[in-house]
């Protein structure tokens, strides 16, 4: 499974700072939510932001070494926050109470590790059940643009005394599917471990995201930038804000 034995190497690096760095911006913008769901919490980047506002938050994700950091981080912290191992497409199986969350958000493109044509619809009505009305769904998308630039690419994640991580990219545009080989390598000592995951996301349509949200009965608010302005048609990443009425 994804994000095992890549978990302690994407907290090192610190992966999770898109995620609360995006929160803190949302946070800024809004009014503090009562309650909080982040699906695809990972290491609770978002999660930590919110509990550290005052929120009560649940955190649902499916690696379980991704779990444990972040439950180790909100234990050390002192913040109650309720993570869950689940699938995101099967909330309704997770032990949450319906209608009952002032915002869900799916952070740094989470949601495009959804592949079947059938999934992202799964989520939004899962989200729909937990959301209160006047609730917000609120997620990113990496898009078609920009997956054209991974097509054939090695880009360097990270680049330290102790890691080295790169993603060996391509995108096969026929199929809007992009392939991430993430390799590292990881000090111990004098010697170098070696690890490697690989990841592939698809590039969901702005129709699509726009009837999977209309079909579970939420409503598209906004288009977004990560810095939250109004995003344009050629955006590389979309925020997408969605309202339960």
């Amino acid at each position: 499974m994804i994000y095992s034995s890549y978990a302690p190497i994407y907290e090192a690096i610190g992966q999770g700072a898109f995620a609360a760095a995006l929160m803190r911006r949302l946070l800024s913008e809004g009014a503090l939510p009562a309650q909080m769901l982040d699906l695809a919490c990972g290491t609770g980047a978002a999660s930590l932001v919110c509990a550290a506002a005052g929120s009560i938050v649940t955190g649902i994700d499916r690696s379980a070494e991704m779990l444990a950091i972040a439950r180790e981080k909100a234990q050390y912290l002192g913040y109650p926050i309720a993570f869950h191992q689940g699938d995101m497409r099967q909330a309704s199986a997770l032990p949450l109470k319906p209608a009952s969350y002032d915002l869900a958000v799916c952070l740094y493109d989470s949601l495009n590790y959804l592949l079947a044509d059938g999934d992202l619809h799964a989520v939004c009505a899962g989200v729909s059940a937990l959301l209160r009305p006047g609730g917000r769904f609120i997620f990113d998308l990496n898009t078609h643009n920009e997956m054209l630039g991974w097509a054939d690419y090695d880009q360097v994640v990270y680049d330290d005394e102790n890691y080295l991580v790169f993603n060996r990219l391509d995108y096969d545009e026929q199929v809007k599917r992009g392939r991430a080989r993430i390799v590292w390598f990881a000090r111990q000592g004098q010697r170098w471990q070696r690890g490697e995951e690989l990841h592939i996301e698809r590039a969901w349509g702005d129709a699509e995201v726009r009837a999977a949200l209309e079909a579970t009965g939420l409503r598209l608010m906004q288009r977004l930038t990560p810095e939250l302005a109004l995003a344009g048609p050629e955006a590389p990443r979309i925020v997408y804000s969605a309202m339960q009425p």
